[in-house]
């Protein structure tokens, strides 16, 4: 499902505006990926948790040169999905 069918469910659905739902899922992205940054675990009880992992520095082997190179350590998003949102899958 593409953004503009999500945020025209969610508007139908809610009796919103496509601009307020709009505007509501914008923020939310920013208060997610803001929270993430931060360390902090974001849950969204129907839907699942977004933690955030450091994924650690390590030695890896260019493909092309053969060389070797230090990857940097990354924050990456692990995300698990709610029972709730599990259960309505089945």
């Amino acid at each position: 499902m593409d953004n503009r069918t999500f945020i025209d469910k969610i508007a139908e659905r809610t009796d919103r505006s496509r601009e307020e739902i709009s505007d509501l899922t914008e923020s939310l992205g920013v208060i997610v990926a803001e929270a993430i940054k931060d360390g902090d675990i974001v849950a969204i009880p129907s839907v699942g948790t977004f933690e955030p992992k450091l994924r650690a520095e390590r030695i890896t082997i260019h493909p092309s040169s053969g060389k070797k190179m230090l990857i940097p350590p990354k924050l990456t998003i692990n995300f698990k999905p709610s029972s709730l949102l599990k259960q309505k899958i089945r």
